[in-house]
């Protein structure tokens, strides 16, 4: 067992921009790409397997060979009919539609998918950021279709900075807007009902598909948001828990030991720095932008450097 390192899948998008390339000095070619799915195992978006000795070629095919997934991916995982997470980066140089995701239940129902809760952390964004998240207190689901029809004015914007995380459940509707780089986890679902597009069109020089109706069955008007800054962290902490997973934000600064857990996989996000992750037989250097999967029995590996990094598991 060694870490299992990934070539992510990057996506050209209307509202895409540079810097995935320019933050994490990666070459990428195109000026539109809005997102680069780190940790994939969602069709719509594979990620690469750079680990030659695991003899497969994405983190799909990975997860489905049932010999190994309890190895790789640990117990909580092994009756899983797919891999439970998805990480990306988002670069929304143009603000993105105002949308709404599904639960579960829905999304089981109507498009034979799970549901998708998220969360974001701002890695990088402009000093008057601002996001869309939820409706203003007046909407209700009475008057919601009417708020539809002037959704600009009926949602709530709000300020970010960086080092800002929040939660978007499955229902809130929601948007990025122009001048954040965020880093997404969320459920393995690629489902959105785009409610607005800002009336731009594609590059056939059509709008964009919105899905109202849909949209409609599946917003909840709560608003519950939860803003928490981790710009300035100074030890490990749980910043999420969930039934889907869960998310420790941490600090490194000099060697820290870790040990592996047989009930499920470490997914690691340097948000900050650089170092390397080691084990007894395997050393990689690692910086801002890695992203990269601790096998449930690998067991003890050590993590150097000056770091900032969430840790996800299930």
């Amino acid at each position: 067992m060694k870490p299992i390192f990934f070539k992510p899948a990057y996506k050209n998008v209307i509202w895409g921009g540079t810097n995935i390339s320019k933050i994490f000095k990666r070459n990428i070619i195109g000026d539109n790409i809005g997102e680069s799915w780190e940790l994939s195992a969602h069709p719509n978006g594979l990620s690469e397997i750079k680990n030659k000795e695991l003899n497969r070629a994405n983190l799909l095919e990975l997860f489905s060979d049932q010999k190994r997934r309890k190895e790789i991916f640990g117990k909580h995982c092994e009756n899983m009919d797919k891999f439970p997470i998805l990480i990306k980066f988002i670069d929304a140089n143009k603000k993105l539609s105002i949308q709404v995701h599904p639960d579960d239940e829905y999304a089981k129902k109507n498009e034979n998918d799970s549901g998708k809760n998220e969360v974001w952390y701002v890695m990088d964004c402009k000093d008057d950021a601002k996001i869309i998240y939820g409706f203003k207190d007046n909407v209700t689901r009475k008057n919601l279709k009417d708020a539809i029809n002037d959704i600009e004015n009926n949602v709530r914007y709000l300020e970010v900075h960086k080092g800002d995380f929040i939660s978007i459940p499955s229902g809130t509707v929601h948007a990025i807007l122009d001048g954040i780089l965020i880093c997404e986890i969320q459920q393995s679902c690629d489902v959105t009902y785009r409610v607005y597009d800002w009336n731009r069109l594609d590059k056939s020089g059509k709008p964009r598909e919105t899905h109202v109706q849909k949209a409609l069955d599946v917003i909840n008007l709560e608003n519950n948001e939860k803003i928490q800054n981790y710009n300035d962290i100074t030890s490990n902490i749980s910043i999420y828990k969930s039934d889907v997973f869960n998310i420790d934000m941490m600090k490194v600064d000099g060697i820290k030991e870790e040990v592996s857990n047989e009930d499920s996989f470490y997914a690691y996000i340097i948000l900050e720095g650089e170092g390397t992750v080691k084990t007894s037989d395997f050393e990689n250097s690692i910086n801002k932008g890695s992203t990269f999967l601790i096998p449930a029995t690998l067991g003890k590996y050590t993590i150097t450097g000056n770091l900032k990094m969430m840790k996800i598991w299930v």
